[in-house]
């Protein structure tokens, strides 16, 4: 066995917590509720850069949709609330983390996607250092890489925004708007709910 990770999605919104995940019609004619992201291993680096920002929240402060997908299942389980802006969106920069100088193939397999990430690279100063026909090899690229906490925080903030713009496209019926103090919901509204089992 190993440790297995469920993120969920919450917003607030006129004063209460709504779980905003994604609701999926099963090939069983049934809607299944779908976690933000869920996994193992490949979520475990990036969990562990958020450890500072989390806080434990008690079962009966969810919301209503995050309970009744736990429900019975929660015994044993560790829950904790991370806020997804300063958490998570806050660190992600628009320009991308990784800059160098890169031999042209490697770029070439990394956009094609025939390689996920770009071991080998060189700086400025290991670049000037080599002669003129070697230098022909090389192009200035940026990237990030497709693995590792930052790619996950990247997958988490995008997932989020069409979670948001879903809620506010679609999750208030217009009859209701006459009724409510806010009509739409903002990132900086939602936090991630991460169940550790």
């Amino acid at each position: 066995m190993g440790v297995y990770y469920d993120i969920y999605t919450e917003a607030r919104f006129n004063g209460a917590w709504l779980n905003i995940d994604s609701r999926v019609l099963g090939l069983d004619g049934k809607t299944h509720h779908a976690p933000l992201m869920w996994g193992q291993s490949w979520l475990r680096e990036a969990l562990q850069k958020l450890s500072d920002d989390t806080y434990a929240v008690a079962f009966d402060k969810l919301a209503d949709g995050t309970k009744a997908k736990l429900g019975e299942y929660r015994a044993g389980r560790r829950i904790e609330a991370v806020d997804f802006q300063t958490a998570i969106k806050d660190r992600i920069k628009s320009s991308p983390l990784r800059r160098g100088f890169v031999y042209r193939h490697s770029i070439a397999s990394f956009q094609t996607g025939e390689i996920d990430c770009i071991e080998e690279w060189l700086t400025p100063a290991d670049f000037a250092e080599l002669d003129k026909e070697e230098q022909h090899e090389y192009s200035y690229y940026e990237w990030d890489d497709r693995d590792g906490w930052y790619a996950v925080f990247k997958q988490i903030a995008c997932r989020v925004k069409f979670l948001v713009n879903s809620f506010n496209d679609c999750g208030i019926p217009s009859e209701m708007y006459k009724d409510l103090t806010e009509t739409e919901i903002k990132e900086k509204d939602v936090r991630l709910i991460i169940v550790t089992s």
